[in-house]
């Protein structure tokens, strides 16, 4: 029989799973048009970013602003696939382990990337908006929260490492 803490970890691979479904799809709903619209030239293809109007008069703006954004896509779906990785490791009976240790810090590490292009992408988007006015201000619409849970994530990384030292110097006492 299953317990409570069991069936809550299901549910949240679960959950993770559709998370990383969702943000893969989403990755390819904005990839597919954006390279597909090179291929065929036309404007036909709609990324669903708001700047495919972008592409016949400012074309370097348009890549880099679509730079931004294929590249915070492509981080967000390894965030996803970092935290299925994460519950697939865990085993309960033995929580604390170096390798899910390295993994949450590896995680905290790509979340602070997030927070750092988002507010790259901000600070451009806000530069670029100055000069055409078909560019919205808050055009990624970041904050600081990619910073703060990076934050958290690190601090529970360091947990587990000392939870690890703990389980170890348990199994040597006994």
């Amino acid at each position: 029989m299953k317990t409570r803490t069991q069936n809550i970890l299901s549910v949240v691979r679960i959950i993770a799973l559709i998370g990383y479904i969702g943000a893969a799809v989403y990755g390819l709903r904005i990839i597919i048009p954006f390279v597909g619209g090179f291929i065929t030239d036309k404007l036909a293809f709609d990324t669903g970013t708001g700047l495919d109007s972008l592409r016949e008069t400012h074309l370097l703006t348009y890549l880099s602003l679509m730079s931004f954004i294929i590249a915070l896509v492509i981080m967000k779906v390894r965030m996803w696939e970092s935290l299925r990785a994460i519950l697939e490791e865990i085993d309960l009976s033995s929580p604390f382990s170096l390798k899910i240790a390295s993994m949450l810090e590896n995680m905290s590490y790509l979340i602070l990337a997030v927070g750092i292009v988002y507010i790259a992408g901000d600070s451009y988007a806000g530069y670029i908006s100055k000069k055409i006015s078909i560019v919205d201000k808050g055009l990624l619409n970041g904050d600081f929260q990619y910073l703060f849970s990076a934050g958290v994530v690190y601090v529970m990384a360091q947990i587990f490492r000392r939870g690890v030292e703990l389980q170890d110097e348990n199994e040597l006492t006994v």
